[in-house]
């Protein structure tokens, strides 16, 4: 006969989903020569920095916007943030 001493099972450890990453895309509408990007031709290109939320790579898009693009003129455009392994279409 076996005696049972109701000892619960060990809670299984879970491994957190890894943190996503977001990164900007913005919509050129000329040929550029950005520092660290280098040359950039018209269309949607993916920015170089990845953001750890969603309004902080919002944030850093309007503020890169403001900087870049001369008063009453756009070069380029915000297409939005989207998670790392997504694209803008």
């Amino acid at each position: 006969m076996t005696l049972m001493l109701g000892l619960a099972p060990k809670p299984k450890t879970r491994t957190p989903p890894p943190a996503k990453r977001w990164r900007n895309y913005y919509r050129v509408y000329r040929v550029l020569d950005l520092y660290r990007i280098g040359t950039v031709f018209p269309g949607i290109h993916a920015g170089p920095d990845f953001f750890p939320t969603k309004e902080i790579a919002e944030e850093t898009a309007a503020t890169f916007l403001a900087a870049i693009n001369p008063p009453g003129r756009y070069l380029m455009d915000f297409a939005g943030a989207y998670p790392d392994g997504d694209a803008a279409n």
